[in-house]
């Protein structure tokens, strides 16, 4: 089970709705690109971040009790057949999980060949990194979760056939509310602002890919081309003519 450990108080905070309100603005200008059927959200908080997608049947899958209306369920052992996701956004839940492979490798399970998985998490390779390793004695929220290397996670990916759209970062200030200025303006396009992999979160996009089953031609065995043809052979009978026709070898 995921250890939450305050991170949803922490949410709540200044700096955790600056956090919120930041990766809600890239999320409403990735997610209108991916369609299909079925969304789920996997959240250490219980904010939808879904609202722009143009996904038919979107839902929350909770971590307990706490969100009403989500489904509630072990993020490892998710109640989902396999491939009916178009899309999976996981939301933080693998920087305060104790087996955030095995969480990821279920989420894979149930997405669709050709979905899409959106991983939104903490850098460690930032300036939020770096406080961790100072704050990580408080045992406060978020700095006691496993900040996961985005290159770590883009490994993982391959390993279960997902091949990375985009990467995207954001937020490079110090973890400090009164420094953390405005949320950045990505209405024109995420691409369109600073994207150094030293930002605090990412936004890792990846689509599920599946190897094509080959069509296997079938091996005829050659046949000649007169290998049924038979030679005319012409009898005399007391005047009469008449022929017969003896089969040959194939030539």
């Amino acid at each position: 089970m995921p250890v939450l450990g305050g991170i949803r108080e922490w949410f709540q905070s200044d700096l955790g709705q600056h956090v919120l309100q930041t990766e809600s603005a890239m999320l409403d200008q990735l997610l209108p690109a991916h369609f299909g059927y079925n969304l789920a959200q996997f959240s250490v908080q219980s904010r939808s971040l879904y609202a722009s997608s143009q996904v038919q049947n979107k839902f929350a899958v909770s971590l307990d009790e706490s969100l009403e209306g989500a489904l509630m369920a072990r993020p490892a052992e998710l109640p989902l057949i396999s491939d009916c996701l178009d899309v999976a956004i996981v939301h933080h839940l693998l920087d305060f999980t104790e087996s955030p492979q095995d969480i990821l490798r279920e989420i894979a399970r149930v997405t669709l060949p050709m979905g899409h998985i959106v991983l939104v998490g903490f850098n460690p390779l930032s300036f939020w990194g770096a406080w961790k390793l100072m704050a990580k004695f408080k045992g406060r929220a978020p700095w006691n979760g496993s900040f996961i290397r985005p290159g770590r996670l883009m490994d993982w990916l391959n390993l279960l056939n997902f091949k990375i759209d985009r990467a995207q970062y954001a937020i490079y200030r110090p973890p400090v509310a009164r420094c953390s200025g405005r949320v950045g303006d990505f209405s024109r396009g995420v691409s369109r602002d600073v994207n150094l992999p030293t930002g605090a979160i990412y936004v890792i996009v990846a689509q599920k890919h599946v190897g094509a089953i080959r069509p296997q031609k079938p091996v005829w065995k050659p046949a000649p081309a007169f290998g049924r043809l038979s030679v005319v052979q012409t009898v005399q009978h007391k005047g009469v003519t008449s022929q017969s026709h003896t089969p040959q070898e194939d030539l």
